[in-house]
């Protein structure tokens, strides 16, 4: 819990620095993963579980992927790997800022404590 306390600290003090203007904006979906899309053969992208989807940082989602990503990939040269082909994919559709990259790790945390906090207030 202390960890969580400072942490919860320290990514408040770098939202609240962000530069907003070297961020894109506009409707995330924040739970982009694996278990929520279905892909067709034909390589068509079916989106759903729509419960935390709101306005934001569109780099909370790429964050998002990336946290996930690295908890289930235990092979990090893998992880790597991956990482690298799943941003690359990303920016051929739209392009990242360099502010954007560099903030990658701490929108992942910031987007796991946001889901620790979910889990936290349903818990009985």
């Amino acid at each position: 819990m202390q960890y969580l306390k400072e942490e919860s600290i320290r990514i408040s003090k770098v939202f609240e620095t962000l530069n907003e203007t070297s961020f894109k904006k506009g409707i995330i979906h924040t739970d982009l993963w694996y278990d929520n899309m279905n892909i067709t053969e034909s390589k068509n992208i079916t989106f759903f579980d729509f419960d935390f989807c709101g306005n934001g940082l569109l780099i909370l989602d790429v964050a998002y992927f990336c946290k996930q990503l690295f908890h289930i990939e235990t092979n990090k040269g893998d992880y790597e790997l991956k990482f690298k082909n799943f941003i690359d994919g990303y920016k051929s559709i739209r392009p990242l800022t360099n502010e954007e990259l560099a903030f990658i790790p701490d929108a992942g945390v910031a987007i796991w404590m946001f889901y620790l906090g979910v889990q936290a207030r349903r818990f009985d």
